[in-house]
């Protein structure tokens, strides 16, 4: 028999429900004939899919194939997308996970927040869209959540990289953490700590997987998003509260990152 890798496959999603803020599911426990997707952005909810047991929350996909029991319990209310969807190989549908390597079945957590975010906001906006052409986007952008979850899989596959252990490194990601919504000057931060900028970039990269400046962005952006989300405030008083100077340079930033406005996010996450 066959085996494909998900990103190999055809997906056609039949529809998209968004839910913001969810405080508790209708029903403990669901069946369905399709392939299921939920796509989390915020809270949490304890799953069951027959021996896989978990918690999904922020930046999560959960898979549940066709005619599988799930199972769930809302612990924190959710924002999230469900996506019905069926899978094609040469004209054939595929509707067991025994076809599927790697087995995708389950909770996997998205390492690339950014491009997740950006995925979601995309995918919230042509919910309702049934034209041709929102149809096609819609199945790409699944398509391309599956390409991210592929490759992130692979990554992770062959990654030998030992984290070290680096108490000063630990300093400096407490003090981001601490004060990333205010003034934050990295170099000053660096030349405390008895280092060069290179050396500390690359000390922390080692540890942290990312450079200074891209962990501190993160969270401002993380930061940003749940804003949008969850207030009417104006974008100068969002990027004051996140630590940049004023709302068109936040706007820049939030664009070139997520790939779309803070307004278009903000739209896509008020359906």
């Amino acid at each position: 028999m066959e085996t494909y890798r998900p990103r190999e496959l055809a997906a056609r999603i039949d529809f998209i429900t968004v839910w913001n803020h969810k405080k508790r599911f209708e029903k403990d426990e669901d069946t369905g004939p399709q392939w299921v997707l939920f796509v989390v952005d915020g809270g949490s909810f304890r799953f069951e899919i027959g021996e896989l047991t978990g918690v999904a929350e922020k930046g999560d996909l959960l898979l549940c194939p066709p005619d599988i029991a799930l199972k769930r319990e809302m612990l924190r209310p959710a924002t999230f997308l469900v996506l019905n969807f069926s899978w094609f190989a040469a004209g054939e549908e595929i509707r067991t996970e025994n076809r599927l390597c790697p087995n995708p079945v389950g909770k996997h957590p998205i390492r690339d927040k950014q491009r997740f975010a950006s995925t979601y906001g995309y995918l919230a906006m042509l919910s309702r869209r049934q034209d041709p052409l929102g149809v096609g986007r819609r199945n790409f952008l699944l398509a391309d959540l599956w390409e991210q979850f592929d490759w992130e899989w692979e990554t992770h596959l062959h990654e030998t990289r030992v984290i070290p252990d680096d108490p000063l490194m630990e300093e400096a990601e407490a003090h981001i953490k601490e004060n990333a919504y205010k003034t934050v000057s990295l170099s000053q931060l660096s030349s405390a700590m008895g280092l060069s900028t290179v050396q500390f970039s690359r000390r922390f990269r080692s540890m942290f997987g990312v450079n200074p400046s891209e962990y501190l962005s993160e969270l401002r952006l993380d930061r940003a998003r749940t804003l949008l989300q969850e207030t009417v405030w104006t974008i100068d008083k969002i990027a004051a509260a996140c630590g940049y100077s004023n709302g068109f340079y936040f706007s820049r930033v939030f664009s070139q990152k997520m790939g779309i406005t803070p307004s278009e996010y903000r739209r896509a996450h008020r359906i």
